[in-house]
């Protein structure tokens, strides 16, 4: 009879780890969703940044540059986006690997026409996968790259100048996101 009791026991709790594993695995991909979701709100606010990468802290915007819940602990913004705002200076993204995990290459990405997904240009890309290392990877982008026409005016013409810039990892899902103005 405490033989049943003990097997009985141990299946309890088995099942009620797995079901534990298994919704919090479910959640952190919820999180995940809703952070990809949140990134395609139309941008509002810019983290201004010196063209020496020197984050402004009296004009930072709280939802630019956080990390996807899959990737915290693996890879984090060093420094946002610089200069920002830029008048059609080459811009830069600094990303710092944590060496606690692999993330499966880099690339920026911006949508010219935010409304139409197939107007998605590649901004810059890193194709080697970075694992358990340390390490700084800098992403450019050209400022033309916000436009259709491939032309800085043009770019300021769309939401006054204020566009987003998305960085995935190769196999497209989204590590972070921030905004970038254009003077």
């Amino acid at each position: 009879m405490l033989h049943n009791i003990q097997i009985t026991f141990i299946s309890f709790l088995f099942l009620a780890v797995s079901t534990l594993l298994v919704t919090s695995g479910c959640s952190r991909s919820q999180d995940q969703v809703e952070f990809e979701r949140n990134a395609f709100r139309t941008p509002e606010n810019f983290t201004r940044v010196s063209a020496g990468g020197i984050v402004d802290t009296s004009h930072i915007d709280e939802s630019d540059w956080q990390i996807g819940p899959m990737f915290q602990g693996f890879i984090e913004v060093e420094i946002p986006a610089f200069p920002n705002p830029t008048r059609n200076e080459r811009i830069e993204v600094e990303l710092l690997t944590t060496g606690h995990g692999t993330i499966e290459g880099l690339y920026a990405v911006v949508y010219p026409d935010f409304v139409d997904e197939r107007s998605r240009r590649l901004a810059d890309r890193v194709e080697r996968s970075f694992q358990q290392t340390l390490e700084r990877i800098v992403l450019r982008i050209e400022p033309v790259d916000f436009s259709p026409s491939r032309v800085y005016s043009d770019a300021l013409d769309i939401n006054d100048g204020l566009h987003r810039l998305f960085i995935y990892d190769r196999n497209n899902n989204l590590i972070t996101y921030g905004d970038i103005q254009l003077e």
